[in-house]
């Protein structure tokens, strides 16, 4: 009788020993999963909030770090061979021995891929201004990649372009190389459109605090086939869209010329002359 209760109470105890493992490992479990919900909840977070300062005009994040950089040649070269095909660039000269670092590199726009042609053509840290429309791509997911890469936002709706432009100008005091697109949008029919006059103001002012000239290096891109002048009665997300999508048709790559720097106490002091000089040289630069 004693063995037997002996026998009973030790199967009880395994039984409740288990019971209590099987628990443990139930609620080690569910810590794991709450712990790692949590550092998710708290990477989501930030990302929205990233996302969202992202989409602030003017907001300024920090710089491309070396591996960014490394990084983004890397994703710009692949997608270049994809997308566009063989690169040709004259004039890379023209990007060296600058008194300066800071440089404001003007190329008009005649494709959604310029901004994989640029960095590797140029193959240098910049900071890019992009429109507010990137940022905002995706609901916030176009400035979650582009932002870590250095650029910022420009919001291009007449009268709103004050907070870009104080960036751009904090960037070039800074010693940092700036490339942007004076036309703002694309122009998918191969022709060059008007010409904001934000660069040729950003490299006065810029000058002016810093006591010093900067240059504008004016860059012209032709692509070997455009989508035409009717794509361009769409919306511009459809239109980049629709190129993206038939990439194939498109693939002929791009001619890059690279033009001599403009000395920012050189340019015409009236903007609307100043931003004509800018516009005439690039279409100039196009025709060689």
């Amino acid at each position: 009788m004693l063995l037997q209760l002996e026998e009973f109470s030790l199967r009880n105890a395994s039984a409740v020993f288990l019971a209590c493992a099987e628990i443990a490992i139930a609620l080690l479990f569910v810590y794991a999963i709450c712990r790692r919900s949590r550092h998710l909840l708290a990477a989501i977070g930030e990302a929205r909030r990233y996302a969202a300062a992202m989409q602030d005009p003017g907001h300024l994040p920090p710089p491309p770090t070396d591996n960014g950089q490394r990084w983004m040649m890397r994703l710009s070269r692949a997608l270049c061979w994809l997308l566009v095909g063989r690169i040709e660039v004259t004039g890379r000269e023209n990007l060296q021995g600058l008194p300066t670092k800071s440089v404001i590199i003007t190329p008009n726009h005649p494709s959604p891929y310029d901004v994989v042609v640029l960095p590797a053509v140029i193959d240098q840290k910049a900071r890019y201004m992009a429109a507010l429309g990137v940022m905002q791509a995706l609901g916030g997911i176009g400035g979650l990649v582009v932002g870590p890469l250095g650029a910022f936002a420009a919001n291009l709706d007449r009268g709103k372009g004050a907070p870009a432009l104080r960036a751009a100008i904090r960037v070039l005091r800074s010693g940092q190389s700036l490339v942007m697109w004076p036309e703002g949008w694309t122009y998918l029919d191969g022709k060059i459109g008007p010409f904001k006059k934000g660069a040729v103001r950003i490299a006065k002012q810029s000058a002016e605090e810093l006591g010093d000239a900067t240059y504008i290096v004016p860059v012209s891109l032709t692509y070997g086939k455009y989508p035409g002048a009717k794509i361009m009665r769409l919306p511009i997300k459809l239109q980049y869209l629709l190129l993206v999508a038939g990439f194939p048709f498109f693939r002929r790559g791009v001619k890059v010329v690279i033009g001599k720097p403009i000395a920012s106490n050189a340019l015409p002091e009236n903007d609307t002359e100043a931003t004509e000089l800018l516009k005439t040289t690039i279409v100039a630069l196009g025709s060689h």
